[in-house]
């Protein structure tokens, strides 16, 4: 059974590298249904008392939904050599802005009378492919028009609250229909990797590496690690490269300027 999942999962990534298209439109056509499906789990959850995302996400949604960490470019080393896909502000700058939504995890934690953070909620940045999403009239009444030059402030804003920055894609990682920037508290993804280890986040291709002759041990950057990859031991900066996500927070965080991203 489990071998014919994975035939059929290489049978369908090998359909989507010939016909990109298909993976364009099947990203767009998922972008507008989102919302809604995370609303009707969600309902089903609160009433039966089920988890039904964490179950969907790791069988028939596995390796084909979730969020794949992308660091912002200030954090990287000029050095670096990087492809637009690997890198957030290349996939701004490259890319069609449709617009800046509402982050629906934020905005149900606070309708539901629990307002654990106080993140900004319009942080869901959507790209549009080509015009299969700019077609969907619905997608675009949900959306703020704005500049890329705001989107690049949002960003960075979002950079310096400790937001992770991850593509959300489907049907598979390398078509994505939204950048978001998440919180643990809220974000479903996140949430759900964080307590069960949801196979739906996928680490970016950078790993921070800290200079210890100026790491200060302030432990600073383990208050900013969401994932524990950081974490001091006996006034020892501690790292876990296995538990690193390469999102790049602790990076700008630094009081000593120690941690720098490099690509694996």
């Amino acid at each position: 059974m489990i071998s014919k999942k994975r035939s059929l999962g290489r049978f369908i990534d090998k359909l989507l590298r010939r016909f990109p298209l298909l993976g364009k439109l099947s990203a767009s056509i998922f972008g507008l249904l989102e919302l809604p499906i995370l609303e009707f789990f969600r309902r089903i959850d609160q009433r039966f008392n089920f988890h039904t995302m964490e179950i969907l996400s790791k069988s028939l949604l596995r390796g084909r939904w979730g969020g794949r960490v992308v660091p912002l470019n200030k954090n990287i080393q000029i050095s670096a050599q990087f492809s637009p896909t690997e890198e957030i502000m290349e996939i701004i700058s490259r890319s069609n802005i449709t617009g800046v939504s509402y982050c629906y995890c934020r905005t149900i934690q606070r309708a539901l009378d629990k307002p654990n953070c106080d993140h900004p909620i319009y942080t869901c940045i959507h790209v549009g492919f080509g015009k299969s999403l700019r077609e969907i009239p619905f997608k675009s009444k949900n959306l703020k028009r704005v500049k890329k030059e705001e989107v690049a402030k949002i960003l960075e804003e979002c950079d310096k609250r400790g937001l992770v920055h991850q593509l959300i894609y489907f049907p598979n990682p390398e078509f994505y229909y939204v950048i978001c920037n998440c919180c643990p508290c809220c974000c479903v993804v996140l949430n759900n990797f964080l307590k069960s280890g949801s196979p739906q986040m996928i680490k970016s291709n950078f790993i921070a590496k800290t200079d210890f002759s100026n790491c200060k041990n302030c432990g600073i950057c383990e208050g900013w690690c969401h994932f524990g990859a950081r974490v001091i031991k006996k006034d020892k900066l501690k790292f876990e490269p296995d538990f690193c996500f390469g999102c790049g927070i602790c990076v700008s965080n630094c009081p000593n300027n120690a941690i720098t991203l490099e690509k694996k």
